[in-house]
């Protein structure tokens, strides 16, 4: 399938028609945003960098998938700035701002929100206003309330979904939210910014080999889905399991990987995949749990950028992306992998992925 097919109105997918245009539009043409985003970024870099320097601490909020964003955020912030750095849900913020680890005096709050219009980020932003706390937007509203609420703004209005299911969007926020993490760190940070600055050019492809590898998987034998990730990968693992709920109603869970071994291994059986985001400074120890997970008789797809022999002997379907790439720029190669399996999973089942049942573009209140 390539993503001119995915332009007629329905799309096949394992012998079943289903609606999903948009939706697989979007992920399929996700890379070609990237070079973009990171013109924009270090444009505006000048603007936001008084915001980032003065803060003592930055904690980044979202709802639903940019809560899961703020956790790969605060992780890439912290471990390049040496910065203190929290993801908090949006309503979490407002409710207990006292659990801030340090407090909010000092801090920067960085609002993930594709809409800018999401009641709970909004009366987090405003409550952040009263208590005289810096904001900064950072979504693909321009002129959405949470825009102009905040201090300052980053906005991509071309990555803007049209479905209610957030992909591509969330790649090129999360893209600009680690671009910013590489800029505060300064010298610290170019090399990783380098890294950064090959995603467009790896991209190129990326997207038509991580679908012909998906849909190798048999999606309609497994009825459950976790999705494993350690350190950067984190905060994708999680948006894969929202995304397999939101996309194709199954159970799902996101996990850190090792934590699988601790009580949710119990629903291992033939019906059950488990992704796994395979790390480079954890591999060793992911490769003994992907060998335990088979043993166990569920199944394994492992996302990686080169499978090597251990990952092929021990994993049922492999995905690989391109490379090389350093571990912490991969997260926006490796997170499309896990949308078009939702969005297979989806499609088996013949769900209409544009309209997905009880949602709403953004949650008004």
């Amino acid at each position: 399938m390539s993503g001119r097919r995915g332009e007629r109105q329905g799309v096949e997918q394992g012998g079943a028609q289903t609606g999903g245009v948009h939706t697989y539009e979007e992920i399929m043409t996700q890379a070609g945003l990237w070079e973009a985003v990171i013109a924009r970024t270090n444009r505006e870099w000048s603007v936001i960098r008084p915001l980032v320097e003065r803060a003592e601490r930055v904690v980044f909020v979202g709802c639903g998938s940019n809560y899961y964003m703020s956790l790969g955020a605060a992780f890439h912030f912290t471990a390049l700035t040496g910065k203190p750095a929290w993801g908090v849900p949006a309503s979490e913020l407002q409710s207990y701002p006292e659990a801030v680890p340090g407090g909010l005096e000092g801090a920067l709050v960085v609002t993930l929100c594709r809409s800018g219009e999401t009641t709970e980020v909004v009366q987090a932003v405003e409550a952040m206003r009263r208590r005289g706390v810096q904001t900064l937007y950072l979504g693909c509203a321009p002129d959405s309330t949470v825009a102009r609420l905040c201090s300052a703004s980053l906005d991509f209005a071309e990555a803007r979904d049209r479905s209610v299911v957030t992909t591509r969007s969330h790649t090129v926020m999360l893209l600009a939210a680690q671009l910013l993490a590489g800029l505060a760190a300064g010298e610290r940070g170019q090399a990783y910014l380098r890294e950064l600055g090959r995603l467009p050019s790896l991209g190129k492809g990326l997207l038509e080999r991580l679908e012909a590898a998906v849909r190798r998987v048999p999606v309609e034998r497994f009825g459950q889905f976790v999705f494993l990730g350690s350190g950067p990968f984190y905060g994708i693992a999680c948006e894969g399991m929202l995304k397999m709920k939101e996309m194709a109603i199954v159970p799902s869970d996101g996990l850190h990987c090792l934590e699988f071994r601790h009580g949710p291994k119990a629903i291992l059986e033939p019906g059950v995949l488990v992704t796994v985001f395979l790390s480079d400074t954890a591999r060793g120890q992911e490769l003994g749990l992907i060998r335990e997970i088979k043993a166990l008789g569920g199944a394994v797809m492992t996302i990686c950028q080169e499978a090597g022999d251990a990952v092929a002997e021990h994993s049922q379907y492999v995905v690989e992306t391109a490379g090389p790439l350093a571990e912490a720029a991969r997260s926006v190669l490796y997170l499309p992998a896990a949308q078009l399996l939702a969005f297979a999973k989806a499609a088996s089942k013949g769900i209409d992925v544009d309209a997905p049942r009880h949602l709403s573009y953004h949650v008004s209140l």
